[in-house]
């Protein structure tokens, strides 16, 4: 434990150097683009390059990076369920039926910004327009590419007077997919350390770490400059979520189905029978290698089949199968189907194998 705290000492005070230069296998899916594994070929849908249009900022290398988070958004798609998916939905839908003025008196709710808006020649409907198609944009589970690159269109001119050329569309990509980095490396490591943080509050110092440390506090300087604050971006974020995700479904269906991507459950080797046990480890790849068993809430779908208690050991009672969750502040971050065969009889199963801890880098 004193390893790890010295870990998280440094990350802290060093603006969390380490953990925007992890690399991981898996690549992140941006927080703000929710895409769809309905498109079957994303390549069959994309513009040609003889398509790309200079004059809204569309070049090849830009459609690229397009198709590039495309293909990893359809990989993450494929593990949320229909209901997750329909929820998306929903949401989107309900972001479009709000009016404009509506988006300008309770969501922006700053004069200031307005005004300083209109100088650099964007109204408060453009603005408001942005906002609502980029939010819907988030929870849009179909028409991927068709959808991001509509967006890019409509928005270039006005998303170009406020941000100039120094933060572009593609950047607040990177800046999304950070962002995720940085709210699963917190969840994991406030576990591990004992921490007890909301993580609603964990999501906001994550997003203003972004905007006032590093490469991304480019986006700080340039909302600066029409009045609009860090917090000001935090108490927009708590509107916007107070109105379309009061019991937080949205966020917790984005920050589980990255952290399954970057957890993973072992259960111990060997055949599970009737009336045998299994020790189940939740291992974790980023922030750094840890194995995590006690601490956690483990689930078992079916407790008639076998059960799991709070040390992660698993226990056997009838033939069937059974899903382990195991959740995190509430969150799920990783599931894993569990079987337990017929028992055989008393003869041991050659498979069966003593429980050696599973040990990465560090437990907890």
């Amino acid at each position: 434990m004193v390893y790890i705290w010295h870990r998280y000492y440094k990350t802290l005070s060093k603006g969390r150097k380490l953990l925007m230069k992890t690399t991981f296998r898996r690549r992140l899916i941006p927080s703000l683009l929710a895409l769809s594994v309905a498109v079957p070929s994303a390549t069959a849908l994309m513009p040609t390059p003889s398509s790309a249009a200079p004059d809204i900022g569309i070049n090849q290398a830009q459609l690229d990076i397009v198709l590039k988070y495309a293909r990893e958004a359809i990989e993450l798609l494929n593990s949320l369920s229909p209901e997750e998916k329909n929820r998306l939905r929903q949401m989107r839908d309900e972001v479009r039926t709000k009016p404009l003025n509506w988006w300008r008196d309770q969501i922006f709710k700053n004069p200031q910004a307005v005004e300083k808006m209109k100088a650099k020649g964007v109204t408060p409907e453009e603005a408001s327009a942005m906002l609502r198609d980029m939010l819907a944009l988030m929870y849009t589970p179909e028409d991927t590419i068709t959808a991001l690159l509509a967006f890019k269109k409509n928005h270039y001119h006005t998303w170009t007077k406020i941000f100039g050329t120094e933060f572009k569309q593609e950047d607040l990509l990177d800046l999304a997919k950070m962002l995720e980095r940085q709210i699963l490396a917190d969840l994991v490591l406030s576990h591990m350390l004992n921490i007890n943080k909301p993580l609603d509050d964990m999501i906001s110092d994550a997003i203003a770490r972004m905007m006032q440390h590093g490469k991304f506090q480019k986006l700080g300087i340039k909302l600066a400059e029409v009045g609009i604050t860090t917090t000001d971006v935090l108490e927009i974020r708590k509107r916007l979520m107070r109105e379309f995700d009061q019991n937080n479904e949205v966020r917790d269906i984005f920050i589980s189905a990255f952290a399954r991507k970057n957890t993973d459950i072992i259960v111990q080797p060997g055949k599970l029978a009737p009336g045998k046990e299994k020790q189940v480890t939740l291992k974790v790849e980023f922030p750094s290698h840890f194995t995590i068993r006690s601490g956690v809430e483990w689930i078992s779908s079916n407790p008639e089949v076998a059960t799991i208690d709070k040390q992660g050991k698993l226990h056997a009672h009838k033939p069937g199968t059974t899903t382990i969750s195991v959740k995190i502040k509430g969150v799920f971050i990783g599931k894993k189907d569990v079987t337990v065969e017929p028992d055989k009889g008393n003869k041991p199963d050659k498979d069966d194998k003593p429980d050696k801890g599973n040990k990465p880098d560090k437990e907890d």
